[in-house]
């Protein structure tokens, strides 16, 4: 039978378009009988995905999936009908509807073709149904307390589940591990929910749940979602962040813990037996265990728990990501991956003035949105491209997140854009503006910096701009002005897309390129995704606008290169990063001091039950961590015990890793060959091999030992013997202190030795040791983050400069080559500065340091002197003639560190430690003599009424202060008044006393 033509899908665009843009028509198919294949959205979509060659006459043959699913805008129902075969006209009515999405051999039956279905990644093991039974996906159906599913549909009014939803529930109330990849806003919190109450229904009361997020302002929002269920099913909730009595709630006693990943590594190294009746582990945004700072953190403390509790359900929630069957595979998990979205989001680029849609993700509704847009041209100035973006979301009353590259560009720019759009308002909403200008007088600090000036300005003009140098009160106050819907537009760095849930109607990706390691490079694909899928919010729009700046000579060349990569490209893979050194040490030494293992097979084991295990060879991963453990040793951190007799490992005789074998076969020219992009090649097939030309294919022949066996003596090498997996290992005490204190065992190690240099100095008095001394030491490990050293600073004349000439003899530690020591000086003189009581604007004008960076590094700081000050009294080479001067140096590092925490001198210290009393009032207060709480306790009504003549004093706060200063002397000065005696508690002549 001669194939049947599929008729074009044809978009409404202008004639103009349409003569220069083809790629916008979708591509006329010829399926062969039985054989049929969705439109593509696009011709080059349609380039992409057939591979250009044909099974049999007129079929078309996909390539690897580009979208996760198949909505209905992009397939035509009447090509599905083509062809004379009996079972085509009812895959075509499957597929248009997203009725019956075949997820691969299992429980849903067997994919009869190929070749369409390849177009559509498939989920592992479960199937999406849009036209599924209205039952199965109502929550009332589901295997839930009855409590839970009338709290949710009265007071969240969640009624039934969205499509991946279905797909996900049944697994995860059956207890199994889940990993939910799905888009943002479609639900994914809300199974991780109904997994915890479910497991918590069913074990007893102390069973405990944890949910891990990786911010605080997340946790934050998880904590008022679960409080919100606790009450309603009588669970206590509790909030693990960080060390501060506000940041940690309810911890021991809770049946829900939500907290930071860091937070809960520190508690399964303090109090282990938090975790002995956990019963269900949630990790949120998993796909942030690529994160080089976070994420080996995650990794070790989902392997931890895994191995502390294996019966433990874990649910992972994450983006898409391209090796997510891998990341599965290591969790032992059912996968659950979709594209589907609650809220059609429609991917277009934006260049020269000229927005092209390109992809569109539909929720599965045919209609309105089901098509993408037309597309069109916008009004505005050529020296300002985006307000044309901003003006138009005006317009259509659609607000605008925007994403920059850099702090600099994400004022600039909010700087910019309020200037236009407080004329718009003020001709067409000037009630907005007032209710704009109100709330940027409500702004934290306004006043304190002239960063916060600067942004309440913006406000005020209906643009905020959001980034890690603002402090965090300020990012709460910018969120809220956001979410409520006054400001038209909000610019920020990408580090907003991995924090709060912030949607906008459209997103502008403006900056797509990094400066990292010294050059200019792209941004990965995954956290472009991010930033896009922001658009669209859902229960307020019915479609969201993901727009993409493409910036260049040739508009429309990169704007196809853009839609190509970012739009329909692949998204990376995840990849371990505990292999780095600074997280393999600090996780090797915890899981030795507090993780109860002590041989080396029993390491060896752990870490192979990591990601990074998963991913690596085994031989490889060993001499890493015999490479770790030695560097371990040999700082004293750990001590080898010797061989332990009565250990038997299963794992003494494991087989030599493929990387470590010896392969001749392959002569050098193929391996420099296989590096070469497009070149490979394949194994002999089976029968067909050549005989091994290596002594069983395990070890060389003829003698020869491996490399990593050698070890060098002067000139000649000599076979190492390597420690069996019977070797006994044992923290030392300065081990067990560092790994309590959450250091990396290298800080501590910069930490010791300056610290001792700081003793001898004072023992031999021949150098100063002094406040700045330490603050440098503390600013030298890899624990801090040191501040940019900026052109200016390393011109010789200038203050950094200046000052690091000026202090040279009072460092404790190397100063290392010239860039890293100006950071390192820069900042351990911005904190001097700060401990000297320098507002906030002039740091900012003089460092050219925000507030935001400001309070980070404080807190950082004020760490490291209390881990300092750990270490200096763990260490024990000193003789107990030196004990005194190691106590007053012990001394001098806890006043610096209230000082830091504080930022005051040393006279305020015992008023700033008064609750409502910073240094600012501390100051003013000591300006009138009064300098202890006492003092104030007995101030005069002249003072009382000057005070109450100062900005920022009132009677209330005057009030408070007083009742805090008489509540902490109340609870620190011993009881001296005492009841008068009774006469028959008066002893008897001869009785003996109790303690006799």
């Amino acid at each position: 039978m001669s194939p049947v033509s599929t008729p074009w899908s044809l978009l409404t665009m202008s004639s103009k378009a349409m003569e220069r843009r083809t790629s916008l028509t979708a591509m006329s198919l010829s399926p062969c009988p039985a054989q049929t294949a969705p439109a593509a959205t696009t011709a080059a979509a349609n380039q992409r995905m057939m591979s250009g060659s044909t099974r049999f006459p007129g079929s078309t043959r996909w390539k690897t999936p580009r979208t996760t699913m198949a909505a209905p805008h992009m397939t035509s129902t009447q090509s599905f009908k083509s062809g004379s075969s009996s079972n085509t006209e009812s895959r075509s009515s499957t597929i248009a509807s997203l009725s019956s999405v075949m997820l691969g051999p299992g429980t849903g039956g067997t994919c009869k073709c190929r070749q369409w279905n390849e177009g559509v990644v498939l989920l592992n093991r479960c199937r999406i149904s849009t036209g599924m039974e209205e039952e199965n996906r109502m929550v009332s159906s589901l295997d839930l307390p009855p409590g839970f599913t009338s709290f949710l549909k009265n007071e969240w009014g969640i009624e039934r589940l969205h499509p991946p939803q279905a797909a996900a529930i049944p697994s995860i109330l059956a207890g199994e591990n889940a990993l939910v990849a799905i888009p943002t806003a479609s639900g994914k919190s809300l199974l991780a929910y109904m997994g915890m109450v479910k497991r918590l229904s069913e074990g007893h009361d102390r069973s405990k749940a944890i949910y891990i997020v990786p911010l605080k302002a997340l946790a934050m929002e998880k904590y008022e979602d679960l409080a919100e269920i606790g009450q309603a099913m009588g669970l206590s909730v509790g909030l693990g962040i960080g060390d501060a009595t506000a940041e940690a709630k309810n911890i021991d006693d809770c049946n829900i813990l939500v907290c930071t990943s860091e937070k809960l590594d520190s508690l399964l190294r303090h109090r282990s037996e938090l975790v002995a009746d956990v019963c269900c582990v949630v990790a949120d945004e998993f796909h942030l265990m690529n994160d080089g700072t976070r994420g080996p953190t995650l990794e070790i403390n989902l392997t931890r728990l895994r191995h502390i509790k294996p019966d433990a359900q874990i649910i992972a929630l994450s983006a898409t990501v391209g090796n997510s069957p891998e990341l599965a595979k290591w969790l032992d998990a059912e996968l659950i991956q979709s594209d589907w979205r609650p809220v059609a989001l429609e991917y277009a680029t934006f260049h020269d003035f000229h927005v092209e849609p390109r992809k569109i993700q539909s929720p599965g509704n045919e209609g309105e949105h089901g098509n993408l847009s037309a597309p069109r041209d916008l009004e505005g100035l050529k020296s300002h491209p985006v307000w044309s973006v901003v003006s138009d979301g005006i317009d259509q009353q659609a607000q605008v997140l925007m994403f920059v590259g850099t702090r600099r560009s994400a004022q600039s720019e909010a700087k910019n854009l309020a200037k236009r759009v407080r004329k718009r308002l003020a001709k067409e909403d000037p009630d907005r503006l007032l209710a704009l200008e109100e709330r940027s007088q409500k702004l934290t600090g306004r006043s304190q910096s002239n960063l916060a000036e600067q942004l309440a300005s913006c406000l005020a003009s209906g643009v905020g701009f959001h980034h890690a140098g603002l402090t965090n009160a300020q990012r709460k106050d910018v969120e809220a002005a956001f979410k409520s819907g006054l400001l038209v537009a909000l610019t920020a760095t990408p580090t907003l897309a991995a924090g709060v849930n912030l949607p906008a109607r459209r997103v502008l990706v403006r900056d797509l390129k990094r400066w990292d390691d010294g050059m200019s490079r792209p941004l990965p694909v995954m956290e472009v995704r991010q930033m896009l899928g922001r658009a669209g919010r859902p229960k307020y729009d019915t479609k969201g606008e993901a727009w993409v700046y493409c910036k260049g000579t040739d508009g429309w060349e990169v704007a196809d290169a853009v839609s190509d990569r970012y739009f329909f490209g692949p998204i990376e893979d995840i990849s371990s990063k505990l292999a780095s050194e600074p997280a393999l040490r600090m996780h090797l030494l915890a899981s030795i001091a507090t993780g109860g293992l002590v041989h080396k097979g029993s390491i060896e084991h752990f870490f192979s039950s990591t990601f990074l295990g998963a991913s690596m060879g085994p031989s490889q991963l060993r001499e890493r961590l015999t490479m770790m453990l030695d560097w371990l040793v040999e700082e004293r951190f750990v001590r080898k015990c010797g061989l332990d007799e009565h250990y038997t490992s299963r794992w003494a005789d494991a087989a030599v890793d493929d990387d470590e074998a010896w392969d001749d076969t392959v002569p050098a020219w193929a391996t420099s060959a296989h590096q070469t992009s497009g070149v490979t090649w394949q194994p002999e097939r089976a029968g067909h091999k050549p005989p091994p030309r290596t002594s069983a294919h395990t070890s060389p022949a003829l003698g020869f030992s491996k490399a990593t066996h050698l070890q060098s003596t002067g000139g000649w090498t000599q076979p190492v013997a390597e420690d069996g997996p019977n070797m006994r290992y044992e923290a030392t005490p300065m081990g067990e202190r560092v790994t309590q204190l959450y250091l990396d065992p290298l800080s501590a190690s910069i930490l010791r030795r300056g610290l001792r240099r700081a003793v001898r100095r004072k023992v031999r008095n021949d150098a100063p040791v002094t406040d700045f001394g330490f603050l440098h030491l503390a600013v030298a490990t890899p624990d801090f983050v040191s501040l940019w050293a900026k052109s200016a600073d390393f011109e010789t004349n200038s203050q950094t400069w200046l000052k690091a000439n000026s202090t040279e003899h009072e460092l404790l530690v190397e100063a290392g080559y010239a860039e890293a020591m100006l950071s390192d000086i820069k900042s351990a003189w911005m904190i001097e500065e700060w401990t000297d009581e320098t507002t906030l604007r002039q740091l900012e004008k003089d460092l050219d340091v925000l507030p935001g960076d400001v309070h980070h590094r404080v807190d950082l700081m004020g760490w490291l002197l209390a881990g300092a000050q750990q270490v200096l009294l763990t260490d024990d080479v000193f003789a107990e003639d030196h004990l005194p001067v190691v106590a007053d140096l012990v001394q001098q590092i806890s006043v610096l560190q209230q000082r830091v925490r504080h930022g005051c001198k040393a006279d305020l210290l015992q008023l700033v430690n008064i609750r409502h009393v910073g240094r600012q009032r501390a100051r003013e207060l000591a300006a009138l003599g009064l300098r202890e709480p006492n003092d104030v306790l007995g101030m005069s009504s002249k003072h009382r009424q000057q005070l109450l003549a100062k900005r920022g004093w009132g009677p209330v706060l005057l009030d408070k202060i007083f009742n805090e200063i008489q509540r902490v002397i109340k609870r620190s000065s011993p009881n001296t008044a005492r009841a008068p005696q009774r006469e028959d508690d008066a002893p008897l002549e001869g009785e003996r006393a109790e303690h006799d």
